[in-house]
């Protein structure tokens, strides 16, 4: 069968969806499918500019010559977006040979209005992979409001783009939920999975990292890291850490960059007793040494993104044998995967008693262990990447050849 897969961003380039992309593309090509993506030629950031066409791993990337003005305003990324959008539909009326399956992504937004077209015009099934489900994540962001007419009409969009694909699938239980809504039927979920190649330290094993922070083994480490972006909590840790400002074996430790990296700054800045420190986003080629340094990871969920992304930090954690502290609703899908797991302690947000009884608990280091082995199975099991993509490539095969 011939799959054809649409997204902004494809390896080799940083952009996460980009990369998850690619390693179902590869699943793909591996079961004997021909496999193109169509992607742009600028990168994530709008710094680099890929290869017009390569093969990598048995599959075609045919990239698209759009603007490249990054990230680093709204205007810029409008733009990228724009030329982007009408420079696909092109490619997409004339794509030879003509495609069995278009499956859209959601970088960028709508992407799938440009599949399900074009799949009427000629004749083409599309299927729909949700990373970001639209308008929840604009009205999340505060750009939208939910009951404004633009939210509505971008509802109906949602709506429209859903109904009649042949699958529409989503990253959690939550998502699912709030899919079934647009799509009119029940939606599939399948998670994310972490990088094959993070494990736990090996045991006895120094962590030079830790070292080179000066972490003492003693010290109990607590740490948050990736993307400090708009759907996560810092409050509640920010608020424990002045509570237990006073006890020096316990080190609070926020690792990355987003846009409310500045709300732990400015706290540090206005309290600089604050037992936090701020690093940088680690090298990828550390990163399992990075996320073995601490001793807990950390993870938050504002509410009101609930079902309109499902994070993956929750894989790389599992992966490497930690358990995680997090913050947010009981009923999201990091939520559930945690308790069922039993890798690690959910706190409901505003519960600061929970999340202080939560840091005591972790202080125990048999009961650390117990539960980053219990994790580290779970991320086995749930969030294996040729299992997970195995199953999103027998699916999307199987509505072409039902039986």
């Amino acid at each position: 069968m011939d799959f054809l897969l649409l997204n902004q961003y494809c390896v080799p380039d940083m952009a996460p969806t980009g990369q998850v992309m690619f390693d179902l593309a590869r699943v793909l090509s591996a079961r004997g499918h021909r496999v193109r993506v169509l992607c742009s030629r600028r990168s994530y950031d709008g710094e680099h500019t890929y290869p017009a066409c390569e093969e990598l791993a048995g599959v075609t990337i045919e990239r698209i010559p759009a603007f490249g003005f990054g990230r680093r305003s709204l205007l810029g990324k409008l733009l990228d977006y724009a030329s982007f959008y009408f420079l696909l539909a092109l490619r997409l009326l004339f794509a030879r040979p003509k495609p069995d399956l278009i499956l859209a992504l959601t970088t960028p937004p709508y992407v799938g209005l440009l599949a399900k077209v074009v799949g009427w015009l000629r004749r083409i099934p599309h299927a729909h992979w949700v990373m970001d489900l639209y308008p929840g994540v604009m009205v999340a962001h505060g750009m939208l409001r939910s009951e404004s007419v633009l939210c509505r009409v971008l509802s109906m969009l949602t709506r429209w783009e859903l109904r009649g694909s042949c699958v529409t699938l989503a990253l959690g239980p939550d998502m699912a939920d709030r899919l079934a809504a647009y799509s009119g039927l029940p939606v599939p979920w399948v998670p994310l999975w972490g990088d094959g190649s993070l494990k736990p330290w090996p045991e006895g094993k120094p962590n030079r990292l830790r070292q080179e922070r000066g972490w003492d083994d003693r010290a109990l480490v607590l740490m948050y890291s990736g993307n400090m972006g708009l759907g996560h909590r810092f409050g509640e840790f920010l608020e424990a850490a002045r509570e237990l400002r006073g006890e020096p074996s316990v080190h609070w430790v926020f690792a990355g960059g987003g846009k409310r990296r500045g709300e732990i700054e400015a706290a540090v800045t206005a309290d600089p007793t604050l037992p936090v420190t701020l690093l940088p986003y680690a090298p990828l080629e550390r990163l399992q040494e990075h996320l073995s340094s601490a001793d807990v990871l950390l993870a938050s969920l504002e509410p009101s993104w609930q079902g309109c992304m499902v994070p993956s930090k929750l894989q790389g954690i599992f992966a490497v044998g930690k358990p995680v502290i997090f913050v947010g609703a009981a009923d999201n899908s990091l939520a559930q995967w945690i308790e069922e797991s039993g890798g690690g302690w959910v706190v409901s947000p505003d519960d600061l008693p929970g999340l202080q009884a939560a840091v005591t608990a972790a202080r125990d280091p048999k009961e650390r262990q117990r539960r980053g082995h219990v994790a580290r199975q779970y991320a086995g099991k749930h969030f294996d990447l040729q299992t997970n993509c195995t199953r999103i490539a027998k699916m999307l095969a199987d509505v072409l050849t039902p039986e």
